[in-house]
This record gives structure tokens, C-alpha cells and sequence, in this order.
């Protein structure tokens, strides 16, 4: 699951209006910054929620590797 799902759905940190705007500021830089990055600097997520989704998403169980 994409960083922007789970802090919406999973974390319910923020809105889905605030994820898209986030992705409409990531879209329009002309540097690459991470999702997460741009709602940390808005004071939006903290530095350990951002940590603890992006062990989650690690973590994640890909449902089409079959390997495991």
C-alpha cells in the first residue's frame, strides 16, 4: 500500500484532500520529494508517525509474491 493510503486509511493522520494536495505539491516540484517528506514539513505527520507507516509498509505481505 502506497505512504499517502496508509496515512489515510490505515493511520487516519490525514485527509484525503490533504494527501492529494500533498501530491499536487509533489507533481509541480521540479526536485523529486518524498511524500512523506512534504507532509512532515506541513506539520501534518510526525517524524515517528512517517516512521511507523514506513515500517508498516516494509512490513507489508505482497499479495502476488507467493515466495514467502
Amino acid at each position: 500500500m502506497l505512504i499517502g493510503e496508509l496515512l489515510v486509511y490505515r493511520y487516519r493522520l490525514i485527509t484525503k484532500e490533504q494527501r492529494d494536495a500533498a501530491l499536487a505539491q509533489q507533481q509541480a516540484a521540479s526536485a523529486h520529494q518524498p511524500l512523506g517528506e512534504i507532509l512532515r514539513e506541513q506539520g501534518l505527520v510526525t517524524e515517528p508517525d512517517l516512521r511507523e507507516a514506513l515500517a508498516y509498509q516494509r512490513e507489508e505481505r505482497n499479495p502476488w509474491d507467493t515466495a514467502r
